[in-house]
């Protein structure tokens, strides 16, 4: 997988040597060097990278992850250490970062990382554009924020084919209140209530197995977005090819597990839980942006959206397409009469007629006060017409709140229009128009009644 790496050192030779070793692995590296660094922040972001590495120096402060972070949000920060420790590692975690690479390290090894990386960027990215389109729809994505207690609370699976390895992974996650749940290595993943999966093998065939049970979680909706972090003492060569090409979100590799692997787990738990989240507030939000909040009809928004496409398909598979506007007749008599609130039960009532007498296909839609639209997919001007003379029946029906001396009566008028297979000039605007137009015919003719011919 090729990718957007830009690497920031201040040992030129170091970097160099990375630079050319990540080209030679068909990364895209861009770099600064020293004190270009600070002075090309903002041109950095401009080209937004996948993965920024930073490449650390004896004098480097680690926190200064953080500041990165937060320049670089939609972007995976990893720290490159020449001079590793279990501190440094510990800290560059806690600092913000998404991965800690220690050298020396094979090409391979730095390869299969980065890649890793790049992936977790792009969900990154995804994220972002998810945030955006919540702010456009008026909700505010910091509020779902993921916190600490939420995340231990969490489900982990834990699959592994080497027990006392195993059984190591167990101790460092409970010293820091994880419960993972242990899953034979090699079986298929039961993956209902988990935000996590830490998994890893020793042998070929055990490594074989394993990643066989990701593939097909990968294949499955509950598994696609789950992470997944490798785990064990040594990743062996004729796997990797294999593993470079599975979504697995991250990897630690070595023979202690340790408090690193558990800020990583986290990390990613956390990223999970909160897409999860933004993903569920983003439907909620598209689907309040489509909806009629009294009568749980579509609204107007969604005729404009849906109608075009609907003619699209229409044209393509040579079928008609029906769009009906409709008017209630006497509406304004039992507001008037009886106030709004007896209206908008009226409303609520008219709406449920159109959902017992339309076609699973058809979508009904209120336009705004006591106007109402039916588009109904392959449907000639006679069989829509047999849907509206059902519909404007079942609306006459309809008890309300002055029906008892029949002061208000109330009955509605349809305008219907027919798209036809051979016309291919007609617009969405001209179709709403001429079936308004029918409508105000039906209405000056008296109402209660179904108007499907050009008016005169």
């Amino acid at each position: 997988m090729s990718g957007h790496v830009h690497l920031l050192y201040s040992d030129t030779t170091l970097g160099a040597t990375l630079q050319r070793q990540l080209q030679a692995a068909f990364f895209h590296v861009t770099a600064c060097a020293g004190d270009e660094q600070a002075a090309h922040i903002a041109s950095v972001r401009a080209t937004a990278p996948e993965v920024v590495a930073l490449v650390r120096s004896p004098s480097l402060p680690l926190a200064r992850l953080a500041g990165l972070k937060q320049y670089f949000s939609h972007q995976a920060i990893v720290l490159i250490d020449p001079i590793p420790s279990s501190q440094a590692k510990a800290a560059a975690l806690q600092h913000g970062a998404d991965a800690y690479l220690e050298l020396p390290m094979s090409g391979d090894d730095l390869t299969l990382h980065l890649t890793a990386q790049i992936r977790q960027a792009r969900r990154l990215d995804d994220a972002g554009s998810t945030e955006g389109v919540l702010r456009l729809l008026g909700f505010d994505p910091m509020m779902l924020a993921v916190h600490d207690a939420s995340i231990l609370g969490a489900g982990l699976v834990l699959s592994h084919e080497d027990q006392a390895f195993a059984a190591s992974l167990l101790s460092v996650f409970n010293s820091v209140d994880f419960e993972p749940k242990l899953q034979p290595c090699g079986q298929r993943l039961q993956l209902d209530g988990v935000s996590g999966a830490v998994l890893g093998a020793v042998s070929t065939r055990g490594w074989q197995s394993l990643l066989a049970a990701v593939a097909a979680c990968r294949s499955t909706s509950i598994g696609r977005h789950i992470p997944i972090i490798i785990a064990a003492p040594t990743l062996p060569a004729e796997v990797r090819d294999t593993v470079s090409r599975l979504d697995i979100q991250a990897f630690w590799l070595g023979v202690d597990p340790d408090f690193a692997l558990t800020l990583q787990v986290k990390e990613h738990v956390r990223r999970y839980q909160q897409s999860q989240q933004r993903r569920e507030a983003l439907v909620q939000s598209l689907d309040l942006a489509i909806t009629d909040s009294l009568t749980g009809l579509f609204n107007k928004r969604f005729l404009m959206a849906h109608l075009p496409v609907q003619m699209q398909i229409a044209r393509q598979s040579r079928r008609s397409l029906s769009l009906a506007l409709l008017d209630l007749d006497g509406f304004k008599g039992l507001n008037d009469s009886f106030g709004h609130l007896a209206g908008d039960q009226f409303l609520i009532s008219v709406a449920d007629r159109l959902r017992q007498n339309s076609r699973v296909s058809d979508s009904a839609i209120r336009l705004g006060g006591d106007e109402f639209a039916l588009v109904l997919p392959n449907a000639r001007a006679g069989d829509a017409r047999k849907v509206l003379a059902r519909l404007i029946d079942g609306i006459a029906s309809i008890s309300h709140a002055g029906s008892d001396d029949n002061r208000t009566p109330i009955s509605a008028s349809a305008g219907l229009v027919t798209l036809e297979p051979d016309d291919w000039s007609s617009t969405t605007e001209a179709l709403i128009a001429e079936a308004d137009s029918r409508l105000y015919a039906a209405k000056k003719k008296g109402g209660n009644q179904i108007m499907d011919t050009a008016s005169s």
